[in-house]
């Protein structure tokens, strides 16, 4: 089998959460699979290089793991909803990786529970990526954010909107548009969702969808999943799956390293607990001790959002 070449970028942030997240991958890879995982981290993130060494040979010794310190070029980009300009990283991969035609990009918020294979294999001729819908396509999600400045150069990405948590990168692709060029002059708007909307924004018409299966968001709840069918944005089928036997859990929002009681986090704990290398890297008791809001809580903060007009 081809070697599936998979990339995290992060900085000093995420050490050890990028370390349970290879780490989750390497150990559901299916038989006869090897992996080249690409670590692209701020100098301050450098530390990780050691671990993550360790994390690989312990599971796969026949997987390599290749390094790459950069400063970040994006460091001054546009930084929302506590999310680092380390986000932007990624859009520096099809000149840091002139000769990789394809590459998986995940966030270091991941659980992978089954093999990628299926994933890697996907057809991208004509296309710069496939990733999975997001949830900014819901009509009240896509309707809050109908009166952001830029949000005229999404109209037609209506019911297409992709997370960008998990993005199987055709870079040769990407480097054949020139596109790479136009992310980076663009990391200086003030986009709410970063990179997510830069991608978005550029690929449009190019973009291959991926079952949800591969990026199941765990913020969502079965009633969410509801309603991506009966919007028409995910069939019957891929929402049963992506329930049931997701491939990768995505903890986007909040993450279960600081709250034990996020929605699907105890799924997170089970596997890291279970690792001898990276139990200790996490203090599963200060998580259970943090709780988040209740649901009365969350229904009222989620109706505040819906009708505020606070924007960028």
């Amino acid at each position: 089998m081809e070697t599936l070449r998979v990339v995290f970028c992060f900085d000093e942030n995420l050490v050890t959460q990028v370390q349970a997240a290879a780490a989750s991958l390497l150990d559901a890879r299916g038989p006869g699979e090897r992996f080249e995982i690409h670590c692209v981290c701020t100098p301050a993130a450098g530390c990780a290089a050691d671990a993550m060494e360790r994390v690989v040979k312990k599971r796969d010794p026949a997987s390599a793991l290749v390094m790459h310190g950069m400063e970040n070029p994006y460091a001054n980009a546009y930084q929302v909803r506590d999310i680092s300009a380390g986000t932007y990283l990624r859009l520096a991969l099809p000149g840091l990786l002139p000769e990789v035609e394809r590459i998986l990009y995940m966030d270091a918020d991941v659980l992978v529970r089954e093999s990628l294979a299926p994933l890697w294999e996907t057809p991208l001729a004509g296309k710069t990526l496939a990733a999975v819908k997001g949830a900014v396509n819901l009509s009240d999600k896509w309707e809050w954010n109908s009166d952001r400045p830029y949000w005229h150069l999404l109209s037609g990405m209506k019911g297409g909107y992709i997370n960008a948590g998990v993005t199987l990168l055709h870079l040769a692709e990407v480097r054949k548009r020139g596109l790479d060029a136009r992310w980076h002059e663009m990391t200086g708007e003030r986009f709410y969702y970063q990179d997510q909307d830069i991608l978005n924004i550029t690929c449009q018409g190019t973009i291959a969808y991926l079952p949800p299966k591969y990026n199941r968001l765990a913020y969502l709840n079965d009633q969410d999943f509801g309603q991506f069918v009966t919007e028409g944005i995910y069939t019957q089928e891929e929402e049963r799956e992506a329930l049931q036997s997701p491939a990768i859990i995505h903890y986007a929002g909040d993450k279960p390293w600081k709250r034990y009681d996020t929605n699907l986090g105890s799924l997170w704990w089970d596997y890291v607990t279970a690792q001898p290398d990276l139990r200790e890297l996490f203090d599963e008791e200060k998580a259970r001790r943090c709780h988040g809001p209740t649901f009365g809580q969350r229904a009222v903060r989620k109706v505040k959002k819906l009708f505020s007009r606070e924007k960028l």
